[in-house]
């Protein structure tokens, strides 16, 4: 939040720190300098770029007063001239933002190009909490209790994201990277338009999600894909259970517009949360990572065939999955789903990973032992607590599809489905038609 004071300096004051450079004017008439100084209470976002398209020189004619209106105002000056003086609302219409979604350190491992550097990022920030949207707006504060930030891909603001907000720091956003929106703000003093402009969203394969009660909540859109194709944003969601979920957090679900909820856990693990207005959906899972593709056979056929009839069914969108914590289960769902439509080994490697910098905590393709992850470095963790085995996934995976003839993660995932698993060959071609573009 800022803060605005106003610096009144006599002339006589002003030109006797001068002194040292010419003799005063004694002759001159006193005179007064209006000086705006803003205080910046809370900081702006690191790497946030924000440019006004107003003239530079608007937010010096401001009055010495704050002055909620948008109506200008006069003032004699000591020559008893009258000047008008601009309301210091002006300078916070009409702006352009440009914001980058993922903190810094999440940018670091996403752009990281080698598996030492990605080894860095994780053994540094692991554990740490980065899962959710963070963007700085700048607009004028009034002194309300609460801000409402309207965003919308329109200049009509049809179809509009309504964030509630007490601080220009905001980390409860849906926006989408890539997308450019229109933006303005109100206060609850009175309907004055407080801010506006457009805000350009960087682009990145991450879009973290800030359900309340919930936690590492993230869009598995955004991925490059095979044949130059991209998986859709607003489609797919996954995360950890619901059983924690606040209203606040309810109220986001809906804003999502998610329609189904995909229970990826054991059968004495299933739970219904009431008041989400999802379709409830247990996809038993009893187990993760390579054992889905040797052990509990039965069972595991039978859920993953029920989970491609619900996802070839474009009325079922969009879907939210999670087993406890969303990590192991559901990581091993999101490898499954967005390895059949093309997403590379390397960037299924970090969707899974960016769940180590959630509270969730760490999930590695590996130990990293020497400060890097060697070809032989395939599970992170087996003993009686967990089993975490993402490289030996991949693995087995590519084992399994060198036996069939198949050349890619791809064509393996999609070849187990349907020959070992028994998808059908028309529910695996109507998800991809649904979920790339």
């Amino acid at each position: 939040m800022k803060k605005i004071f106003t610096i009144i300096l006599s002339a006589s004051m002003v030109l006797g720190l001068c002194s040292c450079a010419s003799e005063p004017d004694t002759s001159s008439k006193d005179e007064v300098i209006v000086e705006e100084v803003i205080v910046d209470q809370t900081g702006s976002q690191e790497g946030s770029k924000i440019e006004s398209n107003q003239d530079a020189t608007s937010s010096e004619n401001t009055s010495s007063t704050q002055n909620t209106s948008s109506t200008p105002t006069t003032s004699n000056n000591s020559s008893g001239n009258t000047s008008t003086i601009e309301s210091p609302i002006k300078k916070y219409q009409n702006m352009f933002v440009e914001v980058d979604l993922c903190d810094d350190i999440i940018r670091g491992y996403l752009d990281a190009d080698s598996t030492r550097q990605q080894y860095y990022w994780l053994s540094e920030y692991s554990g740490t909490n980065y899962d959710h949207q963070a963007i700085y707006l700048d607009w004028y504060s009034d002194g309300s209790m609460e801000y409402t930030v309207h965003f919308s891909e329109k200049s009509d603001f049809s179809n509009e994201i309504i964030t509630k907000t007490k601080y220009n720091n905001m980390e409860n956003t849906i926006l989408v990277p890539g997308k450019t929106y229109y933006y303005k703000v109100t206060g609850t003093i009175n309907s004055e338009i407080l801010g506006s402009g457009q805000i350009k969203v960087k682009d990145a394969p991450v879009r973290w999600i800030d359900i309340d009660g919930v936690g590492n909540v993230r869009d598995m859109g955004g991925w490059k894909a095979a044949g130059g194709k991209t998986v859709k944003y607003g489609m797919l969601y996954r995360g950890r259970r619901l059983e924690d979920v606040t209203a606040d957090g309810i109220a986001t679900i809906k804003q999502l517009g998610l329609k189904t909820e995909l229970d990826i856990r054991y059968a004495s693990q299933m739970y219904q949360t009431p008041g989400t207005g999802m379709n409830y959906q247990f996809i038993e899972s009893p187990g993760q990572y390579d054992n889905v593709m040797t052990t509990n056979g039965d069972v595991f056929k039978a859920s993953y065939r029920k989970l491609f009839e619900l996802l070839a069914d474009k009325n079922n969108y969009p879907f939210y999955a999670h087993c406890n914590a969303g990590a192991d289960r559901t990581g091993t769902y999101a490898f499954i789903v967005n390895g059949l439509l093309g997403v590379s080994y390397e960037d299924l490697t970090r969707d899974f990973e960016l769940t180590s910098f959630s509270p969730t905590g760490k999930r590695w393709r590996g130990k990293g032992l020497g400060g890097d992850f060697g070809p032989d470095d395939d599970v992170m963790q087996e003993d009686s607590s967990n089993t975490v085995a993402w490289g030996r996934l991949y693995k087995k995976m590519m084992a399994y599809g060198k036996d069939k003839g198949c050349t890619t993660l791809q064509e393996s995932i999609e070849h187990w489905l349907v020959n070992y698993i028994g998808v059908k060959q028309s529910q695996i071609d109507s998800f991809k038609s649904i979920m790339l573009e």
